[in-house]
């Protein structure tokens, strides 16, 4: 059963407030015209203070002071860190890329190794088997080459 004259269901509270806020900020509405001023006002002021030579050797300098402060408190942190034996963000960070690489090059490795095991199976497959048995070849001495 439909009820032809069902009302609309009603709307939440930010739904209607979003609705309040469009019907305020719209510029064919009184209000809306006053905001659009205030923001072009608010942007032309806001343009002029970061453009001034004060505002941004002000800003510069807490920038700095900021960055100063973090720096001492991480040393700060580090340090205690030593201390107790226990390891540093930056040792951790070291450690994790050293792995990364580490795993890269066994990738790399596993790699190599797969494409010289198919080219053994080739040669096997593709050399006939002698009916004569060969004298085993020379042992060679092992490689006293380091990385």
């Amino acid at each position: 059963m439909s009820h032809p004259e069902r009302p609309p269901p009603s709307l939440g509270l930010l739904a209607r407030g979003l609705k309040l806020l469009g019907h305020l900020t719209h510029p064919d509405t009184r209000t809306g015209k006053v905001f659009t001023r205030a923001e072009e006002g608010l942007t032309r002021a806001a343009a002029k203070v970061t453009e001034s030579p004060a505002y941004l050797r002000v800003s510069g300098s807490l920038m700095r002071q900021g960055f100063n402060a973090r720096i001492r408190r991480n040393g700060l942190v580090e340090g205690a860190l030593r201390t107790l034996r226990l390891p540093t963000t930056s040792e951790v960070e070291n450690l994790r890329d050293q792995l990364r690489r580490m795993n890269d090059q066994v990738e790399a490795l596993g790699t190599q190794l797969e494409l010289v095991v198919d080219l053994l199976h080739r040669q096997e497959g593709a050399e006939p088997e002698p009916e004569s048995p060969e004298p085993p070849p020379k042992e060679r001495a092992p490689s006293k080459r380091r990385r």
